[in-house]
């Protein structure tokens, strides 16, 4: 069917689009804010000098070892992610409704107010107005390829690397939803730091993604899969 080779298409170029925006989101805050390793932006340091590649570098090879020991099996890197303190639901039809209030699957980092309330709804943890980090994934989003960005991004928040904080989300959901442009140049100098910053975290994520799938050839297998067919579901 037509909508088959559609929905295929768009999933195997769907984390080709996320990495291109996040390049073109950071080449605009270069464009109108100045930006660039170890400068400032109107005062504001952007978290790029040695100490914070050195962190990463230790991050990158804590997801290869955790990685190896789950034997790249989603299952297991799921039930790794729960042992650790953070739940993982998964929900059909999840994407579907963290759409309606503007979040996506995978990682959602502490809310509060009404998303807060929605997300306690879908995981049923009762009618609260604030929520924990969960992971939530759709049944139909269980392909090792996009539990590795989730991973990646659950142990630098474990590692409380900056960007996950509630408003650095809400900015990168906003401007992923709507235009960039307008409203990057109405934002406040913090508000720009905690926006690069989320920014990095997705960068960083999908950055290890490409070169895991070089180093690793279960991974290649599992990104293949996904482009040729329904994808290496669980």
């Amino acid at each position: 069917m037509l909508f088959h080779k559609i929905a295929k298409f768009v999933k195997r170029i769907s984390f080709t689009i996320l990495s291109w925006q996040s390049n073109y989101l950071q080449d605009r805050l270069k464009k109108k804010y100045g930006y660039s390793p170890n400068k400032s932006i109107k005062g504001c340091t952007i978290e790029l000098k040695d100490k914070e590649k050195v962190n990463l570098e230790l991050l990158n090879k804590e997801v290869r070892e955790i990685l190896k020991k789950c034997k790249n099996e989603p299952v297991k890197i799921l039930n790794f992610i729960e042992e650790h303190g953070t739940k993982v639901y998964i929900i059909k039809n999840a994407k579907k409704i963290l759409n309606a209030i503007n979040e996506n699957t995978g990682l959602i980092t502490e809310r509060s107010g009404f998303n807060a309330f929605i997300i306690n709804y879908l995981i049923d943890n009762g009618f609260k107005l604030k929520s924990k980090s969960v992971i939530i994934k759709d049944s139909e989003e269980l392909s090792l390829y996009y539990i590795i960005h989730d991973l990646h991004r659950w142990c630098a928040l474990k590692n409380k690397f900056p960007g996950f904080e509630e408003r650095a989300q809400r900015l990168l959901l906003k401007i992923n939803d709507k235009n960039e442009d307008k409203i990057i140049a109405k934002l406040s100098n913090d508000d720009m730091k905690k926006l690069s910053q989320a920014i990095a975290r997705n960068v960083q994520s999908i950055d290890f993604i490409g070169q895991y799938t070089k180093e690793n050839e279960g991974s290649k297998k599992a990104l293949k899969k996904m482009q040729t067919d329904d994808g290496a579901n669980i």
